[in-house]
């Protein structure tokens, strides 16, 4: 198996956001930077991930500090120390997953130094060696914060998509981190608000109750239930949610949504527009969609069973008593 898989895919991509603003100094635009060769190492779960050498540009003066990790809102830099060459910090990140950890670097002069990272990412640990050297070419470090400011928006864009198409579908893994995407609750607010609706729970109840697959993968009415934190009966549950909308498409006729949903509040309608129809007395049109999405339920009867069960009109029950008491009067 490997590292990335056996930590989470979530907990490394976040470890390497973290590290991408280490490396990238706070720097305004224009400002002259010179160019550095950085090489990271990292280790989780036991196993290491190849060593990164890459070329960044810092700014041509910058102070040595912790490098970077201010530029992340949700992160903050504390407990600070300095002695001699070597510089020691910690950090804490809200957001989800939340992540803490504290760094050491040692510098060599102005041209070179090493570091250390320890990081833990929503109970993931993971390690990460720092080393870097002075190659002393020009460049614009205010290029690389625009960079790095635009693959951010990208990135936050991507994220927000994703999130309102998870929305749009009514899929739970997505609000459950199971992507690798952490949407902000609002979204999950509004998929719980869409369950309660006509074409929300439509579409949550045509992906069934399937317990097949990683539960954090699904999308069906118990996933739904679950991320809604939904009683599993009662008020509020999923069946009591399904009754109320099933009683409201009654009264307004919202004939495919009872059909395809409504099966027992929806039978007396299907025997009477449905059930035994044929050739010679089809389904009104009216009810066409209805009884196509009843039929899902298999619960019409038979075309006897139906006139059975089927009320009696009066006037022919009438006619058929009165030749009954003719045939008793006569004989036959």
């Amino acid at each position: 198996m490997s590292s990335i898989t056996a930590v989470g895919s979530t907990a490394v991509r976040t470890a390497l956001v973290l590290l991408a603003a280490v490396l990238c100094m706070p720097a305004l635009a224009d400002e002259p930077g010179e160019t550095w060769e950085i090489t990271t190492e990292m280790q989780a779960a036991g196993m290491s991930l190849p060593a990164n050498t890459q070329q960044v540009c810092t700014p041509k003066d910058a102070p040595e500090q912790p490098p970077g990790l201010q530029t992340q809102d949700n992160c903050e830099v504390y407990d600070v120390q300095r002695s001699g060459s070597s510089m020691r910090w910690k950090m804490r990140c809200t957001g989800d997953p939340p992540t803490s950890g504290s760094g050491e670097m040692t510098y060599s002069g102005r041209d070179s130094y090493r570091g250390e990272m320890h990081m833990n990412v929503g109970g993931d640990e993971m390690h990460m060696k720092l080393s870097g050297r002075r190659l002393g070419t020009a460049c614009d470090a205010g290029k690389v914060k625009r960079q790095i400011a635009a693959a951010q928006a990208q990135s936050a864009a991507y994220q927000e998509q994703v999130c309102q198409a998870g929305v749009d579908g009514m899929t739970a893994y997505t609000f459950n981190g199971a992507n690798g995407i952490q949407c902000a609750a609002k979204y999950r607010d509004q998929y719980c608000a869409n369950i309660r609706t006509e074409a929300g729970y439509d579409k949550v109840a045509d992906m069934g109750m399937s317990t097949q697959g990683p539960a954090q993968m699904r999308s069906d009415l118990g996933a739904a239930a679950s991320l809604c934190g939904l009683p599993a009966a009662g008020a509020g549950s999923v069946e009591d949610i399904r009754g109320g909308l099933c009683r409201k498409a009654l009264e307004n006729e919202s004939l495919v949504f009872l059909g395809r949903n409504c099966e027992p509040e929806g039978k007396p309608l299907a025997l009477r527009e449905c059930a035994g129809r044929g050739y010679s007395s089809p389904v009104a049109a009216k009810y066409v969609d209805f009884c196509n999405a009843y039929a899902r339920h298999g619960a019409l009867p038979a075309a006897g069973e139906a006139a059975a069960a089927a009320p009696a009109d009066p006037k022919e029950s009438a006619i058929k008593a009165g030749k009954k008491a003719l045939r008793g009067l006569i004989g036959f």
